[in-house]
């Protein structure tokens, strides 16, 4: 679950420093390669993201799942299991660190550095993201790409996450 935190909170701060819209509508493709043993985990689903630090992944593979993020918090809902779970996003990779490292280091290619970690930001011809890569610290190479890209306004409803009252809530951010 961390990896995937890692990674969404990654995209979703990316906003805040580079020349990208403020708010956007995607479908995404998640890949996790574990080097050790070469074997790749995949995601996909859409993404609706609207800045400062509002968020909604809503995974389709493979298996349904919602993060919702929202400032420094995030919460996990995973109808399998029947349960939420929030986390504090700063026990994650401090992401605004990150882009604030961010370098331009092609037209349209950034890379940043934090604690011995590269990231390789991509957008596109549109300054539209296209992709987010980087080795974790588990050596595993996360890749996370954005298609079908809508940057027209959003309305703060397609954010909202609805956690069912029969839900089992878990606080994970200690």
């Amino acid at each position: 679950m961390h990896k995937i935190i890692t990674a969404l909170s990654l995209a979703t701060a990316l906003f805040a420093s580079l020349p990208v819209p403020q708010q956007l509508q995607a479908d995404f493709n998640q890949t996790v390669l574990n080097t050790e043993n070469n074997q790749t985990l995949r995601y996909s689903g859409h993404v609706a993201m609207k800045l400062p630090n509002r968020a909604k992944w809503s995974y389709t593979v493979p298996v349904a799942k919602t993060i919702c993020l929202t400032g420094d918090r995030a919460w996990v809902i995973e109808p399998e299991l029947e349960q939420a779970t929030l986390y504090r996003l700063d026990r994650t990779i401090p992401i605004l660190a990150i882009l604030e490292k961010a370098e331009k280091i092609g037209d349209d290619l950034y890379k940043a550095e934090y604690n011995g970690i590269d990231y390789t930001i991509r957008v596109d011809g549109k300054k539209r993201l296209e992709s987010v890569e980087y080795t974790d610290e588990l050596g595993n190479r996360v890749t996370l790409r954005f298609g079908a890209i809508d940057t027209s306004p959003l309305e703060d409803s397609r954010l909202k996450c609805d956690i069912p009252e029969d839900y089992d809530i878990i606080d994970g951010r200690f």
